[in-house]
């Protein structure tokens, strides 16, 4: 390991200033205690932020759980851990084969984005509108349905929603810094000013909602997708999940020290450049993690015995994109091992 904490500072600060977030918190640790806490902007180190699809660990986490407890495996078929009456005829022709292996590593054929609050009906009727629609995904296919699947499975072979989920399985490891929003807008750093950039995808799809959050209000302590928002009432498989840097480098150092077949199972398998639930693409090196759409990320890597965590808001700003947040992680991992960040085109 390679901690230099002045030069973590000039990443966060370059970062910053060149716009690619306004705010961000940054914790770095081992397997037993934090090496490395700041923040910069508008945010303290106690700060918390919508995850975004880093809430995926979350799901996975609580299903490796429900695996280690034998009410389920990742080579179950998906239609065997969901309810017999829900899904209709299409989708139980297009999930006939699919494990629950495939929906975690992305490789389901699911397609990867529906707004499902642009229909309104009951998941399973407007899944089977989206599969009667839409061919089959090759290979990996990044998929935010798998997701929403795999919370439903959860679910039902658990009896506990994802919300009490969390505080059974999840809590006794993270503390109190970690909830499906709604969460105290005080408490939090804002996402955004609404939800232009689906509104563009819908409109791209010919798809109409009218029920959208008032464009440059901000957005603070309520989660940012809108599937999660519109949709699942603030706690989905794919997103909902609000927490501080503490509270998710807890979880990741739970992952450096356990020794849980399964839990390494997940960790150690790489298809596409996917773990079960994990990215283990370059942005991730000699480990694993996750990004969340609002800015966020984790990094995980038992080889070194290190990882961190890195909190961003990159979507609060009224005009402008900002810039590509993989950059800034690959700045801070790669620092970690003394080595030089690739430039990923």
């Amino acid at each position: 390991m390679n901690l230099n904490p002045a030069l973590l500072d000039s990443i966060l600060e370059k970062y910053r200033t060149e716009g690619y977030f306004p705010a961000a918190v940054c914790q770095v640790f081992d397997r037993e205690k934090t090496l490395y806490h700041n923040c910069t902007g508008p945010a303290e180190k106690d700060t918390w932020f919508d995850l975004a699809s880093v809430s995926k660990i979350i799901c996975t986490t609580m299903l490796l759980f429900a695996m280690e407890e034998g009410r389920l495996s990742p080579e179950d078929k998906v239609l065997s851990r969901l309810p017999v009456k829900g899904p209709g005829p299409v989708t139980r022709e297009r999930l006939r084969d699919v494990t629950v292996f495939e929906l975690l590593t992305h490789t389901s054929g699911i397609v990867p984005w529906f707004p499902f609050y642009s229909d309104g009906r009951d998941f399973y009727t407007v899944l089977e509108r989206v599969l009667s629609s839409t061919p089959v995904e090759t290979g990996m296919a990044y998929s935010d349905l798998n997701f929403m699947l795999l919370g439903l499975i959860f679910t039902h072979v658990t009896g506990l929603t994802l919300r009490e989920g969390l505080e059974q399985y999840i809590r006794p490891i993270v503390g109190e810094g970690m909830a499906y929003g709604p969460v105290e807008p005080s408490r939090c750093a804002p996402s955004c000013y609404g939800n232009q950039i689906e509104q563009r995808m819908c409109a791209e799809r010919g798809l109409t909602f009218d029920g959208w959050r008032e464009n440059g209000v901000e957005v603070r302590g309520s989660v940012n997708d809108g599937n999660a928002f519109y949709y699942w009432n603030g706690a989905s498989g794919h997103a909902g999940v609000f927490a501080t840097s503490e509270a998710l480098s807890r979880l990741c150092m739970f992952y450096l020290n356990t020794e849980k077949p399964i839990f390494l199972r997940a960790m150690e398998t790489t298809l596409n450049e996917r773990g079960l639930g994990f990215d283990k693409t370059i942005t991730f090196p000699e480990g694993c993690g996750h990004t969340g759409f609002t800015g966020t990320g984790m990094w995980i890597s038992r080889k070194n015995g290190i990882g961190a965590v890195t909190l961003t808001n990159k979507f609060h700003r009224l005009e402008g994109a900002p810039g590509n947040t993989n950059e800034f992680r690959r700045a801070i991992h790669y620092s970690l091992l003394g080595q030089e960040a690739p430039i990923v085109q």
